[in-house]
Formats: C-alpha cells, sequence, structure tokens
C-alpha cells in the first residue's frame, strides 16, 4: 500500500506541474469554450485531497519513523497566508466576475500544495521523489525529442517549442528535464547516462533562444550543485562530461548550425548588440531586446504606484485592458497586491530558506534547483498560476529532506586498513 500511495502521489505531482490547463476540450476541431471541468488540473487536484486524507489517517496511526517526510507549518502557513491574500483581493479588483477564474487558479495552487504535504506523511521521501522525478524526466524526455524532430524537419530556422507552447515553456520543460537527470546522477550515479542527458537539456534550452530561460536553468544547475554540496571529483567529472557532450553535438550533428544560430541571434545580437531606431540601425545607445515586454513592465510599475498599498486587484492587469499579464512574477503580485502581497510572498521565500536551512542536511539539491529555476523563469514569463511549480517543489523539498539519505559514489569506496594481528603477551 506504501508502493502504491507513493507512486501515486508522485505521479500527480509530475502531472500537476506539466498539464497547465490543457483540458480535453482542445482536442475538438473547432475551437470550443473552455470548460473547467473537462480540464486535466481539476481532478489532478482532486486526486492529490484524496491522497491527503489518507496521509491525515495514517498520521493519527502512528509517529512518524527515519527517512518519512515531515509536515513544514511555517511553510505551509506563509503559503496559505500569500495565496489567501491574492484571492482575497478580488473582492476589489475592477471587475469581479472576471477575477474569479483566476480565483480558482490560485485556489488549486493552495489546495495542491497542502495536500501534497499531508498526503506525503508517513511516506518515505525518497521513494516520492523518485517516481515523481522519474515521470517528469520520461514526459520531458519525449517533448525533447519532438523538439528535435521539428526542428530538424523545419531546416533549424525556427526558436525550439512544441505542441503550440512557445519557446519559454519549453526552456522551462527541459530546465526540468536537467534537473531531473541531475537528481539521478547524484542520487544513483550512472554518470554516463545522466550527465549527456543534462547537458542535452541545456542545449535544448539554448536552442528555444529563450534568454530568461537560460539564465533560469544556470541559476538552477548551480543552486542544485551548491545544496547537494557536490564533491570536487564528481564535479570535475561532471563538467567533463558535459562539454565533451555538448562539443560532439554542436560539432557533429545538425543542431550544431541551429545552436550556433540561436545563440549568435538571441543572446548576441539582441542582447548585447540592440540598437534602437528605425530598422535597428540609427542610434548608438545599446539597448536590450525585452520582446516588447518593456511595455508591460510600465504598465505594471505604473498600476502599483497608483494603489501601492493592497494593489488594485487580483486580475486587475489584464481586467484594465494593460495585457494579458506583467510577464514577471514579482510585479504581478506589486501590481495586482500591492506592497501587503509582496511581503507575504516575501515571507514564503524566507519561510523556505529557513527550512532548508534547518533541513539542510537531507535536502534534494534537484529540487531545490527547480525552484530556483522556475522563480528566475517566472521573471521573463508566464504569471501567477504558470508559476504554480515554484509552489509546489518549495513543499516538496521541505518535506522530503532525508538526513539518512547517501549521494551515489563518485568512484570505488576506499579500502580500509586490514586489521593487524597482535602480539601482545606473546613468548
Amino acid at each position: 500500500m506504501s508502493w502504491i500511495r507513493c507512486t501515486g502521489l508522485g505521479v500527480i505531482a509530475a502531472l500537476y506541474m506539466l498539464a497547465g490547463r490543457w483540458g480535453m476540450h482542445r482536442l475538438a476541431a473547432a475551437e470550443v469554450e473552455t470548460n473547467l471541468f473537462l480540464e486535466l488540473r481539476l481532478w489532478i487536484v482532486t486526486c492529490g485531497g484524496v491522497f491527503a486524507a489518507v496521509g491525515l489517517m495514517h498520521r493519527a496511526r502512528r509517529e512518524a519513523r527515519p527517512g518519512e517526510a515531515r509536515f513544514d507549518p511555517p511553510l505551509i502557513a506563509a503559503m496559505l497566508g500569500f495565496l489567501g491574500y491574492m484571492a482575497a483581493s478580488a473582492s476589489w479588483s475592477p471587475d469581479f466576475d472576471f477575477s474569479l477564474t483566476k480565483v480558482y487558479d490560485v485556489t488549486l495552487v493552495a489546495v495542491m500544495c497542502v495536500g501534497f504535504a499531508l498526503a506525503c506523511l508517513r511516506q518515505p521521501a525518497s521513494r516520492t521523489l523518485d517516481t515523481f522525478w522519474a515521470i517528469v524526466v520520461v514526459a520531458t524526455g519525449l517533448l525533447a525529442l519532438a523538439g528535435i524532430k521539428q526542428l530538424l524537419a523545419g531546416g533549424g530556422g525556427a526558436r525550439l517549442a512544441v505542441m503550440n507552447g512557445g519557446p519559454n515553456i519549453f526552456a522551462r520543460l527541459m530546465g526540468l528535464l536537467t534537473m531531473g537527470a541531475l537528481y539521478f546522477w547524484y542520487w544513483r550515479g550512472q554518470t554516463w547516462l545522466w550527465i549527456p542527458l543534462a547537458a542535452s537539456g541545456v542545449m535544448l534550452t539554448l536552442l528555444t533562444g529563450s534568454r530568461g530561460g537560460s539564465a533560469a536553468i544556470v541559476a538552477g544547475i548551480t543552486a542544485c550543485l551548491v545544496v547537494g554540496r557536490v564533491p570536487l571529483r564528481r564535479l570535475l567529472l561532471l563538467t567533463l562530461l558535459a562539454t565533451v557532450a555538448i562539443t560532439v553535438v554542436a560539432m557533429f550533428s545538425p543542431l550544431g548550425e541551429a545552436l550556433s544560430n540561436s545563440f549568435q541571434e538571441r543572446f548576441l545580437r539582441l542582447t548585447l548588440n540592440y540598437e534602437v531606431g528605425a530598422g535597428g540601425a540609427g542610434s548608438s545607445e545599446g539597448k536590450v531586446y525585452l520582446s516588447g515586454r518593456e511595455v508591460l513592465y510600465e504598465r505594471a510599475i505604473q498600476l502599483a504606484k497608483d494603489y501601492p498599498v493592497a494593489g488594485a486587484g487580483l486580475a486587475a492587469f489584464p481586467a484594465l485592458r494593460l495585457g494579458v499579464y506583467p510577464h514577471n512574477l514579482f510585479l504581478e503580485i506589486l501590481c495586482e497586491g500591492g506592497g501587503v502581497g509582496l511581503l507575504l510572498f516575501a515571507g514564503v521565500i524566507a519561510a523556505f530558506v529557513r527550512s532548508a536551512f534547518l533541513r539542510r542536511q537531507g535536502l534534494d539539491g534537484a529540487t531545490v534547483g527547480a525552484a530556483v529555476l522556475v522563480l528566475l523563469g517566472s521573471q521573463s514569463s508566464g504569471d501567477l498560476y504558470d508559476s504554480r511549480a515554484l509552489f509546489l517543489l518549495m513543499v516538496m523539498a521541505s518535506a522530503t529532506a532525508d538526513p539518512g539519505r547517501k549521494p551515489a559514489q563518485s568512484g570505488p569506496p576506499l579500502p580500509h586498513d586490514l586489521p593487524q594481528p597482535s602480539f601482545t603477551g606473546a613468548a
């Protein structure tokens, strides 16, 4: 029964992160109106609630054992305070009826986070993480293959994306693929398999041309290695294999030219050499190309200035026809939740940092790295619900910290000294 619960919980958590707002109505040939009951996320969160009830029953029956997941009251309280305030801010939004959809989004995030924390109770922490990351690696690996096929079929001229999703979304998924590969490398070894897979995730992120996604994956990998306190020997081996894998792909595969073009266009020309003016010329003032986001940022900042304390209310940004969302999580919280909302969100981050410090001995670096990846990626793409993985990953990392779990060895164990015979008292 324990194996079924752990496996089911890991599958639910992975599907919740990956499914987004996808629903069965999207299979229709013609465009139809969104039906919340046909969206996969509702039933995923409902299943999470069922597992939470089972977790509470097990908690009442016996005490916790070493290696089992633990509840984190301060972190959960901070999340409920923040998400509850954002949902309540809909009451002073310019269009209350319009904001109800976003209230639904925020409610699902809160229920899923609390449900996962309760469902983890009395469960082996490592088994839940194993299942979660296995599903993530398989799903994102299949998307990676689809992306490579699409890129090769199109001649490598367009930014990489699949299934009608944008390049930024695909970059975040490839970041999760990298984190999943690093998870299994850290705990299971098999460097020859997982490090090239992680390097593939980095390479595909670069192929998307997403500068925010590329910066996020670098930060996520760094956090993973720092939290995991990877020994220098394993770190050198990781760097060597990753460099070799990317070099081989860049030099001897059709993806090499696409990778070079993406890097030159998105990272060099549009970031370092971008100039304003008609036709992209005529001014010597260098400026980073932001794909029009600077307009959204200015509108969000102005809205925050107009409502500095409590914000304009949930979903006020689209309700006022300023845009779909600001494409920056901090600005979205600031303009819709005000300074109060931003302080509550800072409280969530502070509560997680505190938990990570207190439980640092058994903290999983890949899960923390994935949370960092989503946090940084949300500063250039997506809205509050698109950042749902951040909240779940923080709960997951804190709940599944296991001081007794040991990482894989980077090499054969050192030989022990052989016992020497004692000649004390010999004639």
